[in-house]
């Protein structure tokens, strides 16, 4: 039986141990927080030193150091208690007003249970020892009633509050007061059990509040990734669509002045497009290749009134059944027009690929004009630049892609952007 009680609190002292380094780790520096890691530092000590209280016992070892290792497991005990009070009070302070005494309530409690202890060995009430035997004193069932009451001052006060709280932290929260007062009515009817079972129960909470804390900081701690994602592609978009939009009826102006009948063509087919294709503009969700091909499609149209002769398009699609971010090849087209075949005395052409291999898609948009585009010398303009960067950030994010750039000045310029097979 000695070897089952010591044994079993030198594991739950490992356990401790494994929380405090995921506390340290994980969880953020919070006044809250510092409390969760000083429960379980008085924890971890009060699991050591009850473990050699219980081989002192057996082994009927000096009386002094019995004493002195109870009375301090016992007082890392109310430590606990009184810091899991503060807990709950900064807890609740984050979710609604909560009056400060809350906070100090059960401090004074704890102190003068310890101190009920400390003085035990003088006078005897609480515990005394007996040739080398730990016996309750008549004062023992009182000190115990004192740490009781702030745990259930701080179950009345969870249950007053339980709107304001999640539901996994309210069960956590609950769970661990419940099981430490049920392991001290059992301890105060069985006293042959003593103070394992307390102990214990102690441990077994503090496993299960960080647990649940643990697992609802990290949907927590999702959402607001997915919020602040969200966010940055919002942005990213609202970068894409004006330049594109400008792009576009930048062509339609200059075919007013060269080719009115074509500008009026051009202008019913830009109407048209943006009246089917709205919506798929400000998606923030990956689309199908075949409708941003739709949208190239749309805009080379457009640029080919304008450009005439002067501008070739090559398409040489392989592969369609594939999903990237909405407006990712759009800018990389627009930049192969503009700054390729468009700065060319002789005009070029721009060439559309597309390829599936074993673990990824392929697009490749390759343009036979001026060539020389440096990403670190930044010599297209500034919103050629933030076009690319906010394509390659896109691809990263929604779809773990990538953007690689190959140019040379008189050769042109080489866009291939990698779509991987992502596996659920």
């Amino acid at each position: 039986m000695l070897l089952v009680k010591i044994s079993s609190e030198f594991y739950a002292a490992l356990i401790v141990l494994v929380l405090f380094a995921g506390i340290i780790t994980t969880f953020e520096r919070t006044i809250k927080n510092n409390c969760l890691m000083v429960i379980l530092v008085a924890n971890f000590l009060m699991l050591i030193l009850d473990a050699v209280t219980w081989l002192l016992e057996y082994n009927g070892m000096v009386n002094v150091l019995y004493e002195i290792l109870t009375i301090s497991s016992v007082s890392l005990l109310y430590i606990i208690i009184a810091a899991f009070n503060y807990y709950i009070y900064f807890y609740l302070s984050e979710k609604t007003r909560v009056s400060v005494w809350v906070g100090h309530f059960g401090l004074p409690i704890c102190i003068a249970g310890i101190f009920m202890w400390v003085t035990s060995p003088v006078h005897g009430q609480v515990f005394y020892i007996e040739d080398g035997v730990y016996i309750h004193g008549p004062m023992y069932a009182f000190s115990q009633i004192l740490g009781a009451s702030i745990i259930l001052f701080d179950v009345i006060l969870t249950f007053r509050h339980r709107k304001k709280l999640e539901i996994l932290d309210f069960v956590a929260i609950i769970s661990y007061m419940f099981l430490p007062l049920v392991a001290l009515v059992i301890t105060m009817n069985y006293p042959e059990v003593g103070s394992l079972l307390i102990y214990l129960s102690v441990t077994l909470s503090m496993l299960m509040v960080y647990t649940f804390i643990h697992v609802q900081q990290s949907i927590e701690l999702k959402e607001k990734e997915n919020a602040l994602t969200q966010e940055r592609l919002s942005i990213m978009m609202s970068q894409i669509q004006p330049h594109f939009l400008y792009n576009s009826l930048n062509a339609i102006y200059y075919l007013c002045t060269k080719d009115p009948e074509m500008a009026q063509k051009a202008i019913g087919e830009f109407s048209d497009y943006l009246r089917g294709n709205l919506d798929s503009l400000r998606t923030k969700d990956p689309v199908p290749f075949e409708k941003e091909l739709d949208h190239i499609k749309n805009y080379l149209a457009l640029e080919k009134m304008r450009f005439d002769d002067d501008l070739n398009i090559i398409y040489d699609i392989q592969a369609k059944n594939f999903k990237l971010p909405a407006l990712t090849v759009q800018p990389i087209v627009e930049n192969a027009v503009k700054y390729g075949v468009g700065k060319s005395p002789d005009g070029g052409t721009v060439t559309i690929k597309s390829r599936e291999y074993e673990d990824r898609y392929e697009i490749i948009v390759d343009d036979d004009g001026v060539g020389g585009y440096s990403e670190k010398k930044r010599e297209y303009d500034g919103r050629s630049h933030i076009g690319i960067q906010n394509v390659r950030e896109r691809l990263r994010i929604q779809c773990q892609g990538t953007l690689k750039i190959k140019s040379e000045i008189g050769r042109g310029t080489t866009v291939v952007i990698t779509v991987p097979k992502l596996t659920d």
